[in-house]
């Protein structure tokens, strides 16, 4: 069991959902690092099938050898106004 937020969670769904729900971004980095998370992608592919609005944040950075690699961070969108802000640049929320 993992706490967010003080809510329990038991699956990793769960607690990809309510670190969702509190504004931040994940990436599968920090899935595997919130709850060992190795398939990011199918909770995300999941979570749309069940109504969920997710984005997805097409990124571009450094791996652990210093390569540049892509890669994609997810947020949960509650509304227009808040894509706008993040396909502007103007959104800068972490993890």
């Amino acid at each position: 069991m993992i706490l967010i937020n003080d809510v329990e969670c038991n699956t990793q769904r769960e607690v990809v959902l309510e670190h969702l729900k509190t504004g931040k971004q994940i990436t599968q980095e920090s899935a595997y690092e919130l709850c060992g998370s190795q398939r990011l992608g199918a909770i995300i592919f999941n979570l749309r099938k069940e109504g969920y609005s997710i984005l997805n944040i097409d990124q571009t950075g450094k791996n652990r050898f210093g390569h540049t690699t892509n890669f994609v961070r997810y947020m949960l969108t509650n509304s227009q106004e808040q894509i706008t802000r993040i396909e502007e640049g103007l959104d800068h929320k972490g993890n």
